[in-house]
């Protein structure tokens, strides 16, 4: 399965993080919405301490895996705990939130990116710096750990995908309100990164999902996400930006069963709507 999507997908999370710390703030969707909408240090619903403490224990978990060695550690019941926990849809993503909310709904997105990071890294510390530095030995890391860590890819990567479906709305409510000076913290290129980020997103989930064996569980999995979060993305697009987006999404259908057919047929229409967000519209 060399470079295989998986690997190209997860691979965009951890590639400009070093091996033991979180991936680090650029321009990318989510970093962009942290540069405004800062966490709250105070008054922090239950849910993100939950989480937080559960994302503590899983790096320390993956840490004590690679110093042994043993990435068979991250495959234990309790491993995968603390991991569903990270990537708790009921819990992270489907309580009401208002826009004050929104630097701690990034904030919980970014867990999962960090955790990605390490998985996608793990072994990295251990290999002589020579080798650490060289780009084909990284790639190869990379797609090994890929295809080692699929179980967790199968919760990490839909959680991902549903986060920028679940700030959208967030996003909107924001950019109405916000200042000239709030706008400008977004960067040079302002709302354009934000819908440029969201569709590769998107379109790197969806190859993702094409990559994989027909009876793959990751491959379902995905299925369901993309059409779950499709008509939030699509709201973030300009109508030139959707495009690409509906016809890979029409020729990923071709691939499908039945039942996959009929779901990728909803995100088909939700990218060809007319809708327009706040976002879509900035």
């Amino acid at each position: 399965m060399s470079g295989t999507p998986v690997f190209s997908f997860a691979r965009r999370w951890a590639s400009r993080a070093p091996a033991r710390t979180p991936l680090p703030l650029g321009a990318t969707f989510l970093a962009a919405l942290l540069a405004v909408a800062p966490a709250r240090a105070n008054d922090i619903p239950p849910q993100f301490m939950t989480q937080y403490e559960a994302a503590r224990d899983y790096l320390h978990l993956i840490q004590a895996a690679e110093a042994a060695n043993a990435p068979t550690q991250l495959d234990s019941a309790d491993a995968m705990q603390l991991l569903a926990a990270i990537t708790h849809r009921d819990a992270i993503l489907a309580p009401d939130y208002v826009p004050a909310d929104l630097g701690l709904l990034v904030n919980a997105c970014e867990y999962g990116k960090t955790v990605s990071t390490r998985l996608m890294q793990f072994g990295l510390a251990a290999m002589p710096v020579a080798v650490r530095i060289h780009p084909g030995e990284q790639a190869s890391l990379h797609r090994r750990n890929a295809e080692r860590f699929q179980p967790q890819l199968d919760l990490l990567l839909p959680y991902l995908l549903r986060c920028g479906a679940r700030i959208q709305p967030l996003l909107d409510q924001w950019l109405t309100v916000a200042t000239p000076d709030e706008r400008a913290a977004l960067g040079p290129d302002g709302t354009d990164t934000l819908r440029r980020n969201a569709q590769r997103q998107y379109l790197d989930m969806l190859e993702t999902m094409r990559a994989q064996p027909a009876d793959s569980a990751l491959r379902h999995t995905l299925v369901r996400a993309l059409a779950e979060t499709a008509a939030p993305y699509a709201r973030m697009l300009q109508p030139a930006q959707r495009l690409p987006v509906h016809d890979a999404l029409k020729d990923a259908r071709k691939q499908m069963d039945e039942n996959d057919a009929a779901l990728l047929q909803q995100a088909v229409v939700a990218f060809s709507a007319d809708g327009c967000g706040t976002l879509c519209a900035s």
